[in-house]
């Protein structure tokens, strides 16, 4: 395969320290060393999450993360709500119809924000256990205002589940202190490694209402995830042969990330965003989220019509730049750049930017 620079929503470019233990030899997923150093990386995640209570690796993509949250809080009749205003708001609609037939949905345009008042009135009307939602929806670039709406929860009683799995470590997110009860991520996007981990974080609410549901399955199942976690804790902790080197480099990319510090990682997010918009509409290109509403990691822009395949083919053969295309009806027009992490940087946009001119001057 051809070696392009990624700048596209994940997976990321990485750090060659963050690469490394991908390619040292095999250690065993349990015994003293390796539960010490498990855990370890556990404590580093929580200061991410920044939550006092249990976080799970799972082998997996974002989505077995979200599987697992939606499947332990949900089955077999739980009711949810879902606001959604993008691909990957059906997602989740998606998946919690495979474990409960009470899924109501709120639909939002493309490229809009959540609206709270609707949220409000749904829940007003309406009990549900469950009220779940993105963070940044990757599919347009759009941040939803996870924080008011974790306030809502809060006040009509809901567990609250939030996909932050193309935000964490990228915008704000308290998970304590905002009341959020599920958290689920994923490594290969602002935590800074390879693809191959989910993560869970997982709130004291949410545990009580876990202990009360009919969880199916195993693997994908919270419950037992907690129970190995406690019963082989000292050698074990986990239910499964872990993927020992990914959990090895996502241990490099938290290091790294803490050792930068959240808000200084933040306000560099938002510094290259800012750049990249500017320069975006310097060449006469429209981002698709107003900037009041637009994430830090992940950038739609509407493309010359009827010419986005051909610019993104022009970026990869003529500048060896990987951008992404969109999906679902926005699939063709609009592109997506990805600038998360070591992508987040002066360099990386102007490199971006400068391509992309000649591909306009060209196609």
């Amino acid at each position: 395969m051809k070696k392009l620079r990624l700048m596209i929503p994940g997976p990321i470019e990485l750090a060659p320290e963050v690469l490394a233990p991908m390619a040292e030899p095999m250690v065993a997923h349990y015994g003293k060393e390796w539960t010490a150093f498990y855990k370890e990386t556990i404590g580093l995640l929580k200061r991410v999450f920044q939550t006092e209570r249990g976080v799970f690796l799972l082998p997996g993509s974002g989505s077995a993360g979200l599987d697992a949250a939606l499947g332990s809080t949900l089955f077999p009749d739980g009711r949810v709500l879902i606001p959604r205003n993008g691909f990957f708001g059906d997602r989740l609609e998606e998946i919690a119809r495979t474990y409960t037939p009470h899924v109501r949905t709120i639909k939002f345009p493309l490229g809009q924000p959540i609206e709270l008042d609707s949220v409000e009135k749904a829940l007003r009307k309406e009990h549900f256990e469950v009220v779940a939602a993105v963070h940044c929806e990757t599919s347009t670039g759009v941040l939803n205002p996870i924080r008011e709406l974790s306030k809502l929860c809060q006040h009509y009683g809901a567990l609250f589940i939030v996909d932050a799995i193309s935000s964490l470590a990228i915008e704000p997110l308290e998970m304590d202190a905002w009341g959020i009860d599920l958290c689920v991520s994923a490594s290969q996007k602002g935590l800074e490694s390879p693809p191959g981990l989910g993560l869970v974080a997982v709130g004291k609410a949410a545990w009580k209402w876990i202990n009360q549901v009919e969880s199916p399955g195993w693997y994908l199942n919270l419950k037992v995830w907690k129970e190995y976690e406690k019963k082989w804790g000292n050698w074990h902790p986990h239910p499964v042969t872990h993927a020992v080197n990914n959990v090895r480099a996502l241990r490099v990319g938290v290091e790294r990330i803490l050792s930068e510090g959240l808000e200084n990682r933040f306000q560099r997010h938002r510094e290259t965003t800012a750049q990249l918009r500017q320069g975006l509409r310097n060449l006469g290109l429209e981002p698709y989220v107003p900037d009041e509403s637009a994430s830090h990691g992940v950038t739609a822009v509407i493309g010359p019509e009827g010419k986005v395949e051909e610019l993104l083919a022009y970026m990869r053969q003529q500048h060896k730049l990987l951008l992404a295309g969109s999906l679902g009806e926005l699939k063709g027009k609009v592109f997506r750049i990805g600038h998360m992490g070591p992508g987040a940087t002066s360099e990386a946009v102007e490199t971006v930017l400068s391509a992309l001119d000649k591909a306009l001057s060209t196609i």
